[in-house]
C-alpha cells in the first residue's frame, strides 16, 4: 500500500519531488510518455534529469513489475540503454499505429509512435484477449478471409469435423450441488485447423498483437500529445491486473488515470504544468460523474 501520498490523485507537481513522497517498492506499474525533447515548446518540453528519475522509477517498482514507455528517436534510445544499465530487462516493443499523420509539412509522414516495455525482476507479459471485431476493424480483408474460411467447412468433411470436434469440447458442466457452471476448455484445445482457429477467435478473442491500431478523437483532446485511453488499457492489460496501482510521471491529460478508472486500477499521476493538471482533473471529475452521478468529485491536488 502507498503511503504519505494519496491514491487516485493527479498531483501538480514536478516528478522528481512528488516520486520521493512514493514508498520503495510499492508501485505496480509505470505507464508513461515523457517529454521527448524535440518539440522546442517550453510548456510541453520541459528538460528532466534522466538517471535520477529512472533511478526513482526503479526505487518505487515492486519486483517483477513493468515499466511502460512512450517515446521517439534519440532520446527513446538514450532511455532504453538507461534502462538496460540500470539492470531493468527488456520484454516487448509495441507500434502504436495513429491511424493519421502527424504533421502534413514532414519529408516521411510519422503515422506511429513506439513503446517499450520493460521489467524490473523477472515479470511475464500477459496473454490478453482483444474482441475479434476490435483487433480486426480496420483489415476488413482479414474479416472475409475468415468468412470465406467458414463457409468452406460446409463442403469440406475434413474441416467440419475438426469444428464439431471443437464445439464438443466446449461442454457445460453441471455439478448436482451447486448451481450450474459454464466451463470453457478452449485453451487446452490444441487449435491447427483453420476454420476451428476462426471460430475461437471469434468466440473467445485474439492475442494482442505489436501493432496496435486505435485512433485518437483529435477535436476531443485537451493536450497536443494526448493518447488515446483505450490504447493505454490494452497495454495495461498486459502489465498488471486490477486493483494494482499504476503511476504516471507525466500525466499530461489524464489518459492514464482515466485507463485505470475503467479497468479498475488505482492511479497516482503528476503533471508540473497548472493548465494542463486543471483540464485533467476536470476530465476525472467529469468522468467520475458520468459513472456515478452522486458521488462527490475530488478537488484538485495541493501545489507542492
Amino acid at each position: 500500500m502507498v503511503k504519505m501520498i494519496d491514491l487516485n490523485r493527479i498531483y501538480n507537481e514536478d516528478c522528481l519531488e512528488g516520486m520521493k513522497r512514493i514508498p520503495d517498492n510499492s508501485v505496480d506499474c509505470i505507464l508513461t510518455d515523457p517529454p521527448y525533447l524535440y518539440l522546442k515548446n517550453q510548456k510541453l518540453d520541459r528538460p528532466f534529469d534522466e538517471i535520477a528519475f529512472f533511478k526513482e522509477c526503479k526505487r518505487v517498482l515492486k519486483k517483477d513489475s513493468f515499466i511502460v514507455l512512450f517515446g521517439r528517436g534519440t532520446s527513446f534510445y538514450r532511455w532504453n540503454c538507461i534502462l538496460a544499465d540500470m539492470g531493468f530487462t527488456f520484454k516487448e516493443e509495441i507500434v502504436w499505429d495513429k491511424g493519421y499523420t502527424t504533421s502534413p509539412l514532414m519529408k516521411v509522414h510519422r503515422t506511429h509512435e513506439t513503446v517499450s516495455i520493460h521489467t524490473k525482476g523477472k515479470g511475464t507479459i500477459k496473454k490478453a484477449a482483444i474482441p475479434y471485431l476490435e483487433q480486426k476493424q480496420y483489415d476488413i480483408n482479414s474479416i472475409i478471409t475468415d468468412i470465406k474460411r467458414l463457409r468452406s467447412c460446409l463442403h469440406n468433411s475434413k474441416n467440419l469435423k475438426a469444428v464439431e470436434d471443437y464445439l464438443t469440447k466446449k461442454i457445460k458442466t453441471i455439478d448436482s450441488t451447486q448451481q450450474p457452471k459454464y466451463v470453457s476448455v478452449s485453451s487446452v484445445i490444441n487449435i491447427t485447423n483453420r476454420c476451428t482457429a476462426a471460430i475461437k477467435s471469434i468466440e473467445d478473442g485474439m492475442n494482442e498483437k505489436t501493432i496496435i491500431k486505435e485512433v485518437l478523437r483529435r477535436q476531443q483532446s485537451i493536450h497536443p500529445t494526448q493518447k488515446p485511453v483505450r490504447l493505454l488499457e490494452r497495454l495495461l492489460n498486459l502489465v498488471c491486473d486490477e486493483g494494482c496501482t499504476v503511476l504516471d510521471p507525466f500525466s499530461g491529460s489524464a489518459s492514464t488515470a482515466i485507463a485505470c478508472i475503467n479497468t479498475k486500477r488505482n492511479y497516482i499521476g503528476f503533471e508540473i504544468d497548472k493548465e494542463y493538471h486543471e483540464l485533467s482533473v476536470k476530465r476525472i471529475n467529469d468522468l467520475n460523474t458520468c459513472l456515478s452521478p452522486n458521488k462527490t468529485t475530488y478537488r484538485s491536488a495541493p501545489t507542492r
